[in-house]
């Protein structure tokens, strides 16, 4: 599938609706998915919510934008991975030195599957967010790649937690105007 007519961002026109709809005005469960992202406990409460609002569909979006796959529904220059977050290292490590950059990254990858799939029921974390934060016990590439891993998944969540609060706006606005303020904060 291409991207629909005039279409500037990697969401098309029913998945920006979706996001509002889902989000908009819904600072809670914003905070609910930090918090499954995050391992952070859940309250019965925010259990349901997620049982309630995690569809399939919702699930699909926020992995699109959190954990991006190369797909041709993408406008031209909306291709995104996390994988070119390695780029400057490949320019000047040799396959030996990017070996534990690798792992790091891997571990990032399965870490995001797993929590995705904590966000569809799943009680099955074998991937500890604060494991990867211990240096005790580790050689020093496990914890270079544990500790790389934790920062970058640390540093990472908000800023796509407050990505996907943007796009969302708030419930009052169109969805032409959430169009045209997506595309007037893209230009800066």
């Amino acid at each position: 599938m291409n991207p629909t007519k005039d279409q500037v961002f990697i969401f098309n026109d029913e998945e920006l609706s979706l996001i509002k709809n889902t989000f908009a005005d819904n600072d809670t469960l914003l905070y609910t998915v930090r918090r499954v992202f995050l391992q952070f406990p859940l309250s019965d409460v925010e259990r349901g919510l997620l049982k309630q609002t995690m569809t399939p569909d919702v699930i699909a979006v926020l992995k699109k934008r959190i954990n991006p796959e190369i797909s041709p529904e993408f406008p031209l220059g909306q291709q995104s991975s996390l994988l070119t977050t390695l780029g400057d290292n490949l320019k000047v490590n040799s396959p030996e030195e990017m070996h534990p950059h690798f792992e790091s990254m891997q571990l990032r990858l399965d870490y995001f599957d797993q929590q995705f799939a904590v966000l569809s029921g799943s009680t099955d974390e074998p991937i500890k967010l604060r494991e990867l934060s211990s240096l005790k016990g580790k050689t020093d590439v496990q914890r270079f790649i544990d500790v790389t891993a934790y920062l970058f998944i640390l540093g990472y969540i908000d800023p796509m937690m407050s990505l996907i609060k943007s796009i969302a706006g708030t419930k009052t606005e169109s969805p032409e105007d959430q169009k045209k303020r997506m595309t007037r904060n893209s230009s800066k």
